[in-house]
């Protein structure tokens, strides 16, 4: 069984360094972080990429990267190679440092799997290994840009539930065929993420059902990736690290209203799914779920 990145395309490179500031990506605007940064964020949230490595010396990275590992066998070891997870850390948790881009939850912590090979491919046995990783290491949120359209094993599925009820919030991408909502974005314990555009439209690559549980900008992201560099892609792969990256906005401003604590994980998603602005038809739908996250909704 292959499961593969849930990227559409890279639209272009872009130079190795922005003018003095932090870039703030359109996608994180939409999504009203600035001011939920009044707030919050993120510091001391514990995010798990599982993906295609990280670019561990990116300036825009590193100083949130808490540990990495390799669990495909590459002889690059965890670097990334392809450039996919060093993007999606960077919509996380990219650095505040006046330097390239900023990310959701600048002051979270990362913690990136290899999962997925330099092809950007890979198999259920080294996502396992990743996600018993991640628990491992007390990680509160796993950002899973990859999917299948194959049922795995119900040794995946039951791996997913064990990381449930860890209190660990799980966030996967719905994949991008225009098509149903892949694995494991489809199980009941995945908050299954779909990607809108600039007009804050169905992507037209975006997969789509009533499985499909909240939306988030996917189209010509700006991020880090591989080489020290910055990268624009597309996909829902995009997505679902924003939606992480609110997560542990999320939790880190509840940690900080509750004295510390940490909410149970089906509140965790029931405060996702009201953290929403409506899009589409009324209510629930299969293109946009509960609707886009919404941070300006941050208590």
């Amino acid at each position: 069984m292959e499961f593969k990145l849930a990227k559409f395309e890279v639209k272009e490179i872009l130079p190795s360094s922005t003018s003095g500031n932090d870039y703030i990506d359109w996608g994180l605007k939409a999504i009203n972080v600035e001011e939920a940064w009044q707030k919050t964020k993120g510091k001391g949230v514990k995010v798990a990429i599982l993906d295609t490595g990280v670019n561990a010396n990116h300036p825009d990275l590193a100083e949130n990267i808490k540990e990495v590992a390799d669990f495909t066998g590459s002889k690059s070891g965890a670097e990334d190679v392809q450039g996919h997870g060093s993007h999606c850390a960077g919509i996380v948790a990219g650095v505040e440092n006046k330097l390239g881009i900023i990310g959701v939850a600048p002051q979270a912590e990362l913690y990136c799997g290899k999962v997925l090979g330099d092809n950007g491919s890979g198999n259920y046995d080294s996502i396992l290994k990743g996600i018993k990783w991640a628990i491992e290491k007390g990680v509160d949120i796993i950002s899973m840009s990859l999917g299948s359209s194959s049922k795995p094993p119900e040794e995946f599925h039951q791996l997913i539930k064990q990381a449930y009820d860890s209190n660990i919030l799980i966030i996967a991408a719905t994949g991008n065929e225009n098509s149903s909502v892949c694995y494991p974005a489809l199980y009941d314990e995945v908050v299954a993420v779909s990607a809108v555009d600039k007009s804050l439209q169905h992507a037209n690559f975006s997969n789509h059902g009533m499985q499909n549980e909240i939306t988030a900008p996917g189209v010509d992201i700006v991020s880090t990736y591989k080489n020290g560099g910055y990268a624009r892609l597309s996909g829902t792969s995009m997505a679902t690290p924003m939606v992480a990256g609110a997560a542990a906005l999320i939790i880190a401003r509840y940690r900080d209203l509750f004295n510390g604590a940490t909410p149970k994980i089906r509140s965790a998603y029931e405060i996702l799914d009201k953290m929403t602005t409506d899009l589409g038809e009324e209510g629930r739908d299969e293109l946009y779920g509960e609707g886009i996250i919404n941070l300006a909704m941050l208590p």
